[in-house]
């Protein structure tokens, strides 16, 4: 219903695009328009990575972001290397204590940051000091704190499956095809070690809000 009755559909990445076109082999109105990144606020992060090496998550503690994996992983890295490694965790949300608790029953409590409501300049320090940053949700149609990782060139950890896969594929990101513990710990330790092709197809906020306003205006004169 929602279809029949939209003059177009915007979708922010070709993986959304394509599960549109999937599901909706009827709706020929679907237009991509990926998510800006701003550029300029990257260009002043000097990426100057700190020891012990940090791992960043930066996103909300809920189940389908599959958090408890980052730490079953990272449980898996301290254990299995002898340098040292922090886990730094971003975020707010239901499963904080659940968490909380699995970090202690992993034997890594010790090693975390947990940390919220950040200000952006405090946000972008965590960026520049982190050696990997990891995500490992599934349901996501851009997600917006990888790309600010690579506009900062912070080597990225990433589940192959969905919108991030093309990211691995390009051999942007390093990918997991599992939630396996030892997986995700040994793609932890490659990105830790790795310098990665620099993302050059970013769309700023000001030619994305262009995009945009560009698509309205089309809207508006076609009635």
């Amino acid at each position: 219903m929602a279809f029949s009755r939209s003059d177009l559909v915007l979708v922010n990445s070709t993986y959304e695009k394509r599960v549109f076109n999937e599901d909706f082999p009827r709706c020929h109105r679907i237009f991509l328009v990926p998510l800006g990144v701003d550029i300029d606020e990257a260009k002043h992060v000097k990426h100057d990575p700190v020891e012990p090496k940090r791992i960043l998550y930066v996103g909300a503690l809920k189940p389908y972001k599959n958090v408890d994996k980052v730490l079953e992983g990272f449980a898996r890295l301290t254990k299995e290397e002898s340098e040292e490694y922090r886990l730094v965790i971003v975020g707010q949300g239901s499963e904080h204590d659940y968490l909380v608790k699995l970090a202690h029953k992993l034997g890594i409590a010790p090693l975390i940051e947990w940390k919220k409501g950040l200000s952006r300049e405090q946000l972008l320090n965590e960026y520049a000091k982190t050696s990997v940053f990891i995500t490992l949700s599934s349901l996501e149609s851009f997600s917006l704190v990888t790309y600010e990782a690579l506009a900062v060139e912070v080597p990225v950890v990433v589940l192959n499956f969905g919108t991030l896969s093309d990211l691995v594929g390009a051999g942007l990101a390093e990918g997991v095809d599992t939630l396996d513990a030892k997986e995700i710990a040994g793609a932890l330790l490659r990105a830790s070690k790795k310098k990665y092709a620099k993302l050059n197809s970013f769309l700023g906020w000001n030619d994305y809000s262009n995009i945009i306003f560009d698509v309205y205006r089309k809207l508006l004169d076609n009635p």
